[in-house]
């Protein structure tokens, strides 16, 4: 049989003709079949068939495929490698122009880079909870933090649709002994045992289902069990805390940063009624609970109208003096609680998230700050790229003389766009690194060099770097391959037309607005500050020590505030429960009239010096003697609440709990503000706790000592630690000082007030940036005019003023966009303060834009100066 009577592989036949192109399909299997005879007879049929489907499916490139006609790979690696020489020929060309725009928007990206991480970090709290979307925290009405502790039980067993529930309490403070040393643990809980079931926690030892359900059991976080037992087990090991032996029953792994319920230990409940039945009376515990697959909180909250009639109503009546709960509904009562999803407690009810300390606010400035940044850094390289259009006339002219469409010329821009924004990313992630310590405490947060370089964080840089480089770069890219050749290459592109002119005073003019509106901020906050440092608050707290944790004294501190008043430099001391500054409870309270009103009245417990020591101005009646026992009945009260009474006598007068527990009116203070200035001053109630500190069933509730200081503070200090470690040494000594205590209420507005100092001195840097590149280049445009000018006879001076004036149109035309749009902002956040500053002050708004102007003035200035100085021979020569 001849060769030419055998036939190679059908498939591989079928195959070719199937993807390659028309053209080349009869070259190709023409060569094909050639081959596939040769080697018939020089290595027989089988190999020459393997080889032939071998050709086959070599020739199954880009090239050969059908519907890939335009693809030709050489050319556009050659075209790649053209757009990206030309790119860096120009960069380091222009290297003044180029530094300014990378260093700008290296700055922007920097802050950009940071305020995502924020941002990202913020809307990811408790997240990682399995099942969060059946997560809720019950509320006590619409947003009160604490519920009774019956509510949760009776949830559970009323309603079907409520899978489990946890109640937690804290965070607190106790007293750890490991290694013979005294130490506080501040982050402290205390839960119910089902409280796994509701957060995510990772146990290292122990039995979840176990851990919590005895009393005296303890559950420790991996560090702190290492802390304690130096890296050894910790599982059935017993700790001292507070003084009491407590069993280690569980370890679980740290939680992360990024939930509300941050802890460093868990204690169980005791085996008592108070948590085991619980009552309706108190409110002091947080209740979670975790709904049924397919249940939704509407159908709980529809069945809590019942539970509160049925459950709570006939303890409302009881205190309220009402005759049925419809008739305390009548009278304008109120009593319902209210389900809040735990991914929305952290930045939407920061006063649930304990003291998590969130702000969705925080979020939207951070955002609006970092886009205010990265805008500015844009119009540099918009304004820049634009500019420099005239220098690249000629090139663009030439280049689509040779034939490049205009596709290619935009794809050439884009591509120098994302080049300056790629070494702009670079520098970006060196400065981020170098500032993080600095973001941290701007952002109260603990980010670390990892989470800068978390593979997410740079997906979302590399995704900003993507958005800017099309943003900054596509106006440039679009306006300079829209040049008619013709016009190019005569230079009359490089005249600019007036729109573009425009469009580049305008974004300038925006530049400006932006740093102005940081700068009205900034000094609006500081000045409210300022404004608050000033205040009266009604009481004198700046010679007021205050001693933590008095509650461990127990039977030893009436001998210690004995000896504390023996000292000449103390004036005064008391014991309290809360302290001015600090948290209040709401004790409910009612009118003893015909028609009796309710109210929930901010309530301390003192002994009988806590008027003198706070200096405390009584107006009517007399303060409290702990050795009269009657005392105990009586109350003295503030005059919000005297205005509250609407009593023209208030003095013996009594404010009811129900029940028969009335309390008399024996004194009037003078309003004084407990709690930070952004809230007004509410009715107040000071009542009467043993001169040990002893409440209702000996129970120690004199958790602060407060001593009055006169002299010398510091060897009085020492005194009041000696005499401290001398009662209770195994306690550590914690101290504040009462002013001290009232500043740190408005850590938040300072930290308010760092983002916009520190985002205004960023705004203004990298707009003076761009505003001295941009006057470098028009100077340079307007080189022979001022020659020119100066040989008519112009002087140095006029010759800037003219160039100075026109960049002053500029700040002018940003204020008039920055200083309404900074009113009705600032005027907006002013409204949390129940004491503002006055907005209409002048100096406020003429501040920023004589400041604003004066840098401006700076930069152009130098600049002019230079040019106008210049030798105009030089730049008449070649004319």
């Amino acid at each position: 049989m001849s060769q030419f009577d055998q036939e190679p592989p059908q498939w591989a036949i079928r195959f070719l003709r199937f993807y390659c192109k028309p053209r080349a399909l009869e070259i190709i299997e023409g060569d094909a079949y050639e081959l596939f005879y040769k080697r018939i007879e020089s290595e027989g049929i089988q190999t020459a068939r393997k080889k032939f489907s071998w050709d086959v499916l070599r020739f199954f490139r880009l090239r050969y495929i059908k519907g890939l006609e335009d693809i030709n790979s050489l050319n556009n690696i050659a075209m790649l490698k053209n757009y990206l020489k030309i790119s860096i020929r120009s960069l380091v060309k222009q290297r003044f122009y180029s530094f300014i725009n990378i260093s700008g928007l290296a700055l922007g990206l920097a802050a950009c880079l940071l305020i995502v991480l924020y941002i990202g970090h913020e809307l990811s709290y408790d997240k990682y909870h399995k099942d969060i979307d059946k997560l809720f925290y019950v509320a006590n009405n619409q947003s009160g933090a604490y519920t009774p502790a019956r509510l949760g039980i009776q949830m559970k067993q009323d309603f079907p649709e409520v899978a489990e529930i946890a109640r937690i309490q804290g965070p607190y403070a106790q007293t750890f002994m490991a290694n013979g040393q005294a130490f506080k643990v501040s982050k402290g809980f205390n839960a119910d045992s089902t409280f796994h079931r509701i957060f995510s926690i990772q146990f290292i030892e122990g039995n979840p289902d176990e851990a919590l359900t005895e009393p005296n059991s303890i559950v420790l976080t991996k560090s702190l069990s290492d802390r304690i037992f130096n890296y050894e087990s910790a599982l059935g090991k017993i700790v001292t805390v507070n003084g009491e032996t407590i069993q280690v029953t569980g370890v679980v792994a740290d939680p992360p940063k990024n939930t509300h319920f941050d802890f460093d230990y868990i204690n169980s409940y005791p085996n008592e009624s108070w948590v085991t039945i619980g009552n309706w009376t108190g409110n002091n515990f947080f209740t979670y609970a975790k709904l049924t697959p397919g249940a939704t909180a509407e159908q709980v909250k529809a069945r809590i109208p019942d539970l509160v009639r049925e459950h709570i109503g006939p303890e409302l009546i009881k205190y309220s003096g009402h005759a049925s709960f419809d008739d305390f509904v009548a009278a304008g009562g109120k009593k319902t609680f209210s389900l809040i999803p735990m991914s929305k407690l952290h930045l939407h009810y920061p006063n649930l998230a304990l003291r998590s300390s969130g702000s969705i606010d925080n979020v939207y400035v951070f955002g609006a700050v970092a886009l205010f940044i990265l805008i500015i850094a844009c119009i540099n390289f918009m304004n820049l790229s634009t500019a420099r259009s005239a220098m690249r006339s000629k090139e663009i002219g030439m280049r689509k003389v040779l034939g490049s469409l205009r596709s290619q010329l935009i794809n050439q821009f884009l591509l120098e766009s994302f080049l300056v924004c790629t070494l702009a990313t670079v520098l970006a992630l060196v400065i981020a690194s170098a500032v993080l310590p600095y973001f941290n405490q701007l952002a109260n947060r603990e980010f670390s060099y990892s989470e800068l370089f978390d593979i997410s964080t740079l997906v979302r840089l590399f995704v900003l770097m993507l958005i800017v480089g099309f943003l900054a770069g596509s106006y440039p890219a679009f306006v300079l391959s829209a040049f008619k050749p013709i016009k190019a290459l005569k230079g009359e592109a490089q005249k600019g037309s007036k729109g573009k002119v425009f469009l580049r005073q305008g974004l300038v003019a925006f530049q400006f607005a932006i740093s102005i509106f940081l700068l009205v901020s900034t000094i609006i906050v500081y000045t409210q500050l300022q404004f608050l440092g000033k205040q009266e608050l009604g009481f004198k707290p700046d010679q007021v020590l205050l001693v933590k944790n008095a509650f461990r004294l127990e039977d030893k501190g009436t001998s210690m505030m004995n000896r504390l008043r023996a000292m000449p430099s103390i004036e005064a001391v008391t014991l309290s429960n809360q302290y001015p500054s600090g948290s209040v409870s709401d004790w409910g309270y009612q009118t003893v009239e015909d028609n009796p009103r309710s109210y929930s009245f901010n309530t301390f417990f003192a002994t009988d010096r806590f008027i003198e020591t706070m200096g405390i101005e009584l107006l009517e009646g007399r303060n409290f003697n702990n050795d009269m026992v009657s005392d105990t009945a009586n109350i003295i009260v503030n005059e919000a609440t005297v205005r509250w009474l609407g009593a023209d006598d208030p003095l013996g007068q009594k404010l009811s709990r129900g029940d028969g527990e009335d309390y008399t009116i024996i004194g009037i203070m003078k309003d004084f503000n407990f709690r930070s200035l952004k809230q007004d001053i509410k009715p107040f109630v000071l009542r009467l706790m043993g001169k040990d500190g002893r409440m209702e069933a000996d129970w120690f509730a004199g958790n602060y000592l407060s001593l009055k200081v006169s002299g010398d503070y510091q060897n009085t200090l020492k005194a009041v630690e000696d005499l401290w470690y001398e009662t209770v040494p195994d306690e550590p000594f914690e101290y504040t000082f009462l002013d001290e205590s009232f500043n740190a209420l408005y850590q938040e507005e300072e930290r308010f007030g760092n983002l916009f100092t520190a985002s205004s001195g960023l705004a203004i840097a990298i707009a003076c940036l761009g505003l001295f590149a941009l006057a470098a280049f028009t100077l340079e445009r307007r080189y022979k005019e001022i020659a020119v000018r100066k040989v008519l006879g112009a002087s140095v001076q006029k010759l800037t003023l003219m160039i100075i004036r026109q960049f002053t149109w500029l700040v002018l035309i940003g204020a008039l966009i920055a200083l309404p749009f900074g009113f009705l902002v600032m005027k907006d956040w002013l409204s949390a303060f129940a004491y503002q500053i006055d907005l209409s002050n002048p100096i406020i708004w003429l501040i920023p834009v004589l400041a604003v102007s004066t840098i401006a003035w700076l930069t152009v200035g130098y600049q002019s100066v230079k040019t106008a100085m210049g030798n105009p021979v030089k730049a008449l020569r070649s004319e």
